[in-house]
């Protein structure tokens, strides 16, 4: 893309031009991952905007036109301001007393471009538009990485989230020496990274480049020497595509995708540890509670990716064991059959109608009644009884109420 050519695509935003009407504090500049998409003609709701003058008072008269809310993000002296609004967020900083070394802070040349609002010019210095044009990922400068390690795990989200995008040999090889800064880097920010990167349409790619650079191994040990990488980012990419969807394997998929950074921990392929999963997730930064549910929820699709399709009371007696976690052991179980389209869908789609219709039916024995018949106080000997009688019904090994009497009494007992 040629100067001129951006400039008449971002000539064309009634958005932008009304931005650069609100702000009158100083010069406005959109820029950053806001800018590079829309020259991609990727959609965007997110703007980053640069500004000179005081970031604060502009965040906020951006607030005040826009109908957002405006609130501070870091610590000083990297604070940015963001204001959030029903159309998407828009995130304010200020241009210190050079614009020139703000662009060369910047972590890579294609989030380096500014456009200065409403009518320009395009400001490179650093041969972001070539690069852009040519698909390349290049680090500005080395030391900018070090500067805020992040940069590193966001070089591989790029190629996530940006399939057309590729990293240069020599950005390679800058992303893999600073890699062992992120070790330093607060966990919430890291997360926030990688939830994006397993949601992204380029996963497969970037988790292979992510661990032949040696990035994760500073975030999860176990990737060191990992060799099993290639059937997990397929993983990652079935898990990815069911993320872009709707429904309830959209929604599993993004509960149970964190569990692809913990496999290596869990020993996968050849098995599933849920406490090394969650253990390494935990260390990653993922609250316990998420990591044990996705650790679990996958160790769950593992045993129900061997069944899936048999329409078999094992598949069923599966479903009915993960319970509240069976939309996210489902996702994980049709993103490791490796099947695609109608060929996943049509057995999952099955299973999950059964599932909300057993889920629904009142149980063949209450709870208390189970109890009383077994002698079981409340505690775990009483759920496990319950689980059992659920899971034999899911089989179709007892179907009436007589039935479950004598199965609690034979098998349970």
């Amino acid at each position: 893309m040629t100067g001129p050519e951006a400039a008449r695509r971002l000539l064309a935003s009634s958005r932008l031009r009304r931005l650069a009407a609100i702000w009158d504090g100083g010069q406005v500049f959109l820029t950053g991952g806001s800018l590079r998409d829309r020259l991609l003609g990727v959609p965007t709701h997110d703007l980053d905007l640069a500004v000179t003058g005081d970031p604060q008072a502009a965040a906020r008269a951006f607030a005040a036109a826009l109908g957002g809310r405006a609130f501070p993000l870091g610590r000083v002296p990297l604070v940015t301001w963001r204001v959030a609004g029903a159309h998407g967020n828009v995130d304010v900083w200020g241009i210190g007393d050079s614009l020139e070394r703000d662009i060369l802070r910047r972590d890579f040349t294609v989030n380096a471009l500014f456009w200065r609002l409403p009518r320009g010019p395009l400001l490179d210095l650093v041969g972001g538009l070539d690069d852009l044009a040519a698909g390349r990922i290049r680090v500005v400068r080395p030391e900018n990485l070090l500067h805020d390690p992040l940069r590193v795990l966001r070089g591989v989200r790029l190629l996530a989230t940006h399939p057309r995008l590729r990293l240069t040999h020599e950005s390679e090889q800058q992303l893999g020496s600073a890699a062992p800064g992120l070790q330093a880097v607060a966990r919430e920010r890291v997360c926030e990274e990688l939830r994006t990167l397993l949601a992204g349409p380029g996963v497969e790619r970037a988790l292979l480049v992510a661990a032949r650079i040696g990035i994760l191994p500073a975030i999860f040990p176990a990737w060191g020497g990992y060799t099993h990488v290639r059937p997990l980012a397929r993983l990652a990419a079935g898990l990815a595509r069911a993320q872009s969807g709707a429904g309830a394997l959209a929604r599993g998929a993004r509960e149970v995708a964190p569990a692809v950074l913990a496999s290596p921990a869990a020993g996968f392929p050849e098995r599933w540890e849920p406490a090394g999963a969650a253990a390494s997730l935990e260390r990653g930064g993922w609250p316990p509670r998420a990591a044990h549910r996705a650790a679990g929820a996958a160790a769950l699709g593992e045993a129900l990716a061997e069944v899936l399709g048999q329409d078999t009371g094992e598949e069923r007696a599966l479903a009915v064991r993960a319970g509240d976690q069976f939309e996210a052991a489902l996702a994980w179980a049709v993103a490791r059959g490796g099947a695609a389209g109608a060929e996943a869908g049509a057995p999952a789609t099955r299973l999950l109608r059964w599932w909300r219709a057993f889920a629904a039916a009142p149980p063949l024995l209450p709870g208390d009644e189970i109890a009383s018949l077994l002698q079981l106080p409340s505690g775990p000997a009483r759920a496990e009884a319950v689980r059992a009688l659920r899971e034999a019904h899911a089989r179709g090994e007892v179907r009436t109420a007589a039935q479950a009497r004598r199965y609690l009494l034979l098998a349970v007992r």
